[in-house]
């Protein structure tokens, strides 16, 4: 088995997202936040300005007129939707560095990565929830310690039943499971709290209670992506868990809608899904 302390040492040690969305996180989490002030953090970042414009003006936005600046790609996106290709912009490049394993491969985890996202905020405007553009930071940021985990090689590769949890088969591998490592991640980034909490413990069902929804959506949104088989690497298929599900208020028929609104989303916006897009920073 790897070494747990080389492990948890290369994931305190993974490079930061960038500082401009560490800011509009920041921003973000203030739900009177102001759009120029967001704008203003965008602009300081050419970067990741121009690949914005260039998104916007791709066949993902289908549009008469050109995108020519960031106030431009507000008034025609709205904020929600620019906050959304931020952190899809800036996270992407930490996928870039995921290892090719039967575990997972970079294309696959960041397909993975991005449904659970758009699914955990989806799954928030159903539930009525406040702040959905946090439940899509958190899953998009949820797999970070899969990144490292791709580039370990394990000492027994053999599953520990016919259909383990994922998390069961990680800590077989590798003496540690994808959302334990996204905690040290989160701990080492000084993420806020209530993402950290949510990143560390949503597989666990104890912290389907607690007071913010955001473990109990990614944990639903989580298996609910892996049991429509997208990057999923074990021969199960795993179910929504129901009392994740009930704490969020979801019925069967909920989740039905999210998976079929997802499907729709992710032929949508194929091009987030390509990970060489975003290869230019």
């Amino acid at each position: 088995m790897p070494q747990i302390a080389d492990i948890v040492a290369r994931l305190r040690n993974m490079p930061p997202l960038p500082q401009v969305a560490q800011r509009v996180l920041a921003i973000v989490r203030d739900p009177e936040y102001s759009v120029d002030a967001l704008v203003a953090v965008v602009r300081t970042d050419p970067a990741l300005t121009a690949r914005l414009l260039r998104l916007c003006n791709s066949a993902l936005f289908r549009r008469s007129g050109e995108v020519r600046s960031i106030g431009d790609a507000v008034a025609y996106l709205g904020t929600r939707h620019l906050v959304k290709l931020v952190l899809v912009s800036c996270a992407s490049t930490l996928f870039r560095n995921t290892g090719s394993s039967a575990y997972t491969e970079p294309n696959r985890l960041w397909q993975h990565t991005f449904a659970v996202a758009t699914a955990a905020q989806w799954l928030a405007f159903r539930g009525g929830l406040e702040q959905p553009d946090a439940a899509f930071t958190a899953g998009i940021l949820h797999n970070v310690g899969k990144v490292v985990l791709s580039q370990t090689t394990p000492t027994n590769t053999s599953l520990p039943d016919a259909c383990a949890d994922l998390c069961a088969a990680e800590r077989h591998w590798f003496g540690i499971d994808h959302a334990t490592a996204a905690g040290v991640v989160a701990d080492a980034w000084h993420l806020p709290r209530e993402l950290r909490f949510a990143l560390r413990h949503h597989h666990e069902p104890a912290a389907w209670a607690d007071p913010s929804p955001l473990p109990a959506l990614l944990a639903t949104a989580d298996d609910l992506v892996a049991s429509l088989g997208i990057a999923n690497p074990l021969p199960c298929v795993p179910a929504v868990p129901a009392a994740a599900a009930q704490r969020l208020h979801l019925e069967p028929a909920d989740l039905e809608a999210a998976a079929g609104a997802l499907q729709e989303d992710l032929a949508r916006h194929a091009e987030l899904l390509n990970l060489d897009r975003f290869g230019d920073r």
